[in-house]
């Protein structure tokens, strides 16, 4: 006797508040609760409708599906390797920089940060590293997950970043490389949970 093969159901993936509720695509599944937790990548272009973030990806993850909707939580953005690389030169000289970071709403978040300059002295780079870490610290640790990721991508931390390292030495190029969620799933729903209560 053949098995009856199971059905796939087509959820829509609903983006999260910040980014407007809007539908991002859909993706099949057999049972709906089977889709909680899968991640999803899925460009910049099509979630800000912005073309000049050609060069970012964000990372969701599935956190809870009702009728046919899949809704997403923020896990990351990244920028693409091409464009990094090609941000890259001869005689200069690469600061790569991670701090991790709590948010002010409890979400445990990593930052990977590069900065590019002429070639400088180690001490000159330590003095950088540090305003990295005291302007980016300072952030996470006074905004929300969602206010903190809105100002990565309005670009307005990267301009507070030259700025203050300009004091020290004029930066070539600088980019938030890479935001992560460290916070599980779970915790991030428990959390939502709470300040609805």
């Amino acid at each position: 006797m053949v098995k009856a093969k199971k059905v796939k159901i087509w959820l829509k993936l609903i983006a999260p508040k910040i980014f407007g509720e809007k539908i991002l695509g859909e993706i099949p599944t057999d049972e709906p609760t089977n889709a909680i937790g899968r991640r999803i990548i899925i460009s910049a272009i099509d979630v800000l409708d912005d073309m000049s973030k050609y060069y970012l990806k964000f990372s969701f993850l599935v956190g809870r599906v009702e009728n046919d909707n899949a809704y997403l939580y923020f896990n990351g953005i990244e920028c693409t390797r091409d464009y990094i690389s090609r941000m890259i030169r001869r005689r200069v000289d690469r600061i790569d920089y991670v701090l991790d970071k709590t948010t002010k709403d409890g979400i445990k978040v990593r930052i990977k940060m590069v900065v590019m300059t002429r070639r400088i002295p180690r001490n000159v780079r330590t003095k950088i590293r540090k305003i990295l870490s005291e302007t980016i610290g300072k952030e996470v640790e006074n905004l929300k997950l969602d206010e903190f990721i809105l100002r990565v991508l309005s670009e307005d931390l990267k301009k507070d970043l030259e700025k203050n390292i300009k004091k020290i030495y004029p930066p070539k190029f600088i980019e938030v490389r890479k935001v992560e969620v460290k916070t599980p799933l779970s915790e991030v729903l428990k959390k939502e949970a709470e300040r609805k209560q």
